[in-house]
């Protein structure tokens, strides 16, 4: 039956599916634009009592009254409610399918909204990444993390979005689709399209693999995909100065522009501080100290600890020859920093013009610092840990190499403890040996 100019309802006999007692099932045709789909009444009947002009039982020709009046209005009950969630749908829908009436009518569709409701949207990992970012820039804004950290997560963002592209053509996924041989996939990628060494490709996976952990304890992912993934790292050769090449650095002749780079860099060399406590550093943060001489104190950027260092005379020195400089002055600070680009730049022509065979930047100063300065005049590990501000000292042991002439102090003192001065071995007793406070080594005698 012809409901409207889209809707058409029709209740037929479906006799290929006629049971052994010789009933068939009554099945509703729903047709909308021409196409059908088809819904059981959940009734039966002998096709001798159907009649199919009228879509309905014959009423008076079933035998048993009670049950065909009950198949009657099955029917017109079945009518009446396929017109209604049509009505409802077209409120609803710009286009009612078949189909839809059909999940509408037998409850699917009601049970799907329900569905959708109580399950939380899938989350995307791109999404997981502006989480991280805004709580992160958040952070920054209040002092406690560093602006450059967080600009490195912008670049993760483009590796990131450049290596789903590659690989799905999209710019984000669904948590749900990543899968651990994704993330050997993202390490191939960022390798060989994107020409970026082992060490630093495993930095960006150590990030995204966050972004999984992330998800995974805000309950957006059942589990880390990568979670037994591993991140491994080859140390590079960390290059340092010697004292010589120290030397040869400070007594350069060098134009304005550079003697500037200069003392910034000779001052990194003789307190260990990073370019980002360089550019904070501020007049008052030197103090006198107990013993009379000039104390700095700074914030550590990376742990927040503060930390005390007293200024080494050629520190003293590079501070007070900016006591009057103009930008010092009108900024407040202690260096004449500026520009880490330039700052960069500059060093390379400095690097030039005093024959250092490699390239001068802020780590080498920080690894000058941890194994010339400190490490091969006696300073203890645990000490140059701190002085660094590192809270684990096995950053520490990356930044500090035992050099050559380090080794060669020990060896001498050891030579004088195991032999005498004709070079004869000698017996020596533990009890023997004395333990100086310059850490030198003493045999009584």
């Amino acid at each position: 039956m012809k409901v409207n100019e889209k809707l058409s309802i029709l209740f037929l006999l479906e006799k290929s599916k006629i049971s052994k007692d010789g009933r068939a099932p009554i099945t509703i045709r729903l047709t909308i634009d021409g196409a059908r789909a088809e819904i059981s009444l959940g009734q039966k009947i002998l096709p001798l009592y159907w009649n199919q002009e009228h879509e309905n039982v014959d009423l008076d020709l079933h035998p048993d009254k009670k049950l065909a009046k009950q198949i009657s209005q099955a029917v017109s009950k079945a009518q009446g409610e396929l017109e209604t969630h049509f009505f409802f749908l077209s409120q609803q829908y710009p286009e009612v399918t078949s189909e839809l009436l059909k999940r509408s009518y037998t409850g699917e569709l009601a049970k799907e909204i329900r569905c959708a409701k109580e399950t939380p949207p899938s989350r995307t990992l791109l999404q997981v990444l502006n989480f991280k970012f805004s709580r992160f820039a958040r952070l920054v804004k209040k002092g406690d993390r560093a602006e450059t950290t967080l600009d490195r997560w912008k670049v993760v963002k483009g590796k990131i979005r450049a290596f789903l592209n590659f690989k799905f053509k999209k710019w984000d996924i669904p948590l749900t689709i990543i899968e651990e041989s994704l993330s050997s996939d993202f390490l191939h990628f960022l390798q060989t399209e994107q020409g970026i060494q082992k060490n630093t490709a495993m930095k960006y996976l150590k990030q995204t693999k966050e972004l999984l952990t992330i998800a995974e304890n805000k309950r957006w992912l059942e589990k880390n995909p990568w979670c037994s993934f591993k991140t491994t790292y080859k140390q590079p050769d960390r290059c340092y100065l010697t004292l010589e090449q120290i030397f040869s650095i400070s007594k350069k002749k060098l134009i304005t522009r550079l003697n500037h780079v200069r003392n910034v860099f000779l001052f990194a060399c003789f307190t260990g501080y990073s370019f980002n406590e360089l550019l904070r550093l501020r007049r008052d943060m030197i103090f006198l100290g107990n013993d009379g001489k000039r104390w700095i104190k700074i914030q550590r950027q990376k742990t927040g600890n503060p930390e005390c260092l007293p200024l080494l005379p050629i520190v003293a020195a590079i501070v007070d020859s900016y006591a009057d400089d103009p930008y010092c002055t009108a900024n407040d600070v202690l260096l004449p920093v500026k520009s880490y680009h330039n700052y960069n730049g500059y060093l390379k022509e400095i690097q030039d013009l005093c024959g250092i065979p490699f390239d001068l930047t802020t780590h080498v100063a920080r690894h000058t610092f941890a194994t010339t300065v400190c490490l091969d005049h006696g300073v203890p590990l645990e000490t140059v840990s701190r002085l660094l501000g590192h809270t684990n000292i096995r950053t520490t042991q990356i930044y500090a190499k035992i050099s050559t002439r380090n080794i060669s102090m020990h060896m001498q003192r050891l030579e004088k403890v195991l032999f005498d001065m004709e070079g004869a071995l000698r017996i020596v007793h533990l009890q023997d040996i004395v333990f100086l406070p310059n850490n030198e080594i003493s045999v009584a005698v």
